[in-house]
């Protein structure tokens, strides 16, 4: 009797060791995959942002190329809740941005940010998404970036003159009546095992542009900016929302199996 007793102790103890270890090794995953599924997002809402105000010096933002200028917070638009960032290019004419350091990356990075540009902006006018070679860099560092012009031309590429070339980063152009006054979202992934890059943008009917590169820097900072092609035909107002920096859904899904593998053995 006195055996069975220890025995079953023994096995009770190691039952519980396991079930202690696995509960902690999902508790792990899970805060892994909590903490890596936002690294960094914004609706550039209110209270940490205010209307009519620079972004500058608020939530990480630093002033990027042109001191920053043309942009402030907005209630003019918004994708959703009540603010989005406006570059108002009416006046403030040459390339402006502003600018955010990456932090530490996930192997497999993708940045998000919807853009609307309105229906007034001119041809040569450009709203951009651009990831840069350091944490402190303004367009000059750019290793892969994406703009939209007001004529609909799309650029791409790891320089930030293939983004506002005449014909050098062109990807892409979209029809009339499907880019100006509604959202299209930009999207650029990195790959740090391989040095893949992807630049992609979609309007809201579908319309797809994108273009894959290779050996593309690791990116260490991110700008929002504007700039034009030309010094003729570039007035213009742009609108940014809901930017977000997370690791690829591949990454989110191997971790999310993970959790699920560990939950399913502990039921065994």
């Amino acid at each position: 009797m006195i055996v069975a007793l220890t025995g079953l102790r023994k096995n009770g103890r190691t039952l519980e060791m396991k079930r202690l270890a696995l509960l902690g090794l999902a508790g792990l995953a899970l805060c892994v995959a909590g903490q890596a599924q936002i690294p960094y997002s914004t609706g550039f809402e209110a209270p940490t942002y205010t209307a009519g105000s620079s972004i500058v010096g608020v939530d990480g933002w630093f002033a990027g190329s042109g001191s920053g200028n043309s942009q402030s917070a907005s209630t003019d638009v918004a994708e959703s809740g009540d603010q989005s960032l406006k570059f108002d290019n009416s006046s403030l004419t040459s390339f402006y941005s502003v600018r955010r350091p990456l932090g530490t990356l996930p192997s497999l990075l993708e940045v998000t940010v919807s853009v609307l540009v309105t229906g007034n902006t001119q041809a040569n006018r450009l709203y951009g998404l651009y990831l840069s070679s350091s944490a402190t860099g303004t367009l000059g560092s750019t290793i892969l970036g994406m703009t939209i012009a007001g004529d609909g031309k799309v650029r791409a590429g790891k320089t930030w003159g293939a983004t506002y070339s005449g014909v050098t980063g062109l990807i892409g152009t979209f029809d009339p009546g499907t880019y100006t006054d509604r959202w299209l979202h930009m999207r650029l992934t990195f790959d740090s095992g391989t040095g893949d890059g992807m630049a992609e943008i979609t309007n809201q009917i579908g319309t797809t542009f994108s273009q894959g590169y290779t050996s593309v820097t690791a990116p260490m900072g991110l700008n929002l900016g504007s700039d034009y092609v030309t010094s003729t035909d570039r007035l213009g107002v742009g609108y940014f929302d809901n930017l977000a920096v997370v690791p690829e859904p591949a990454t989110l899904a191997t971790l999310g199996l993970g959790v699920a593998a560990l939950l399913r053995r502990r039921r065994k």
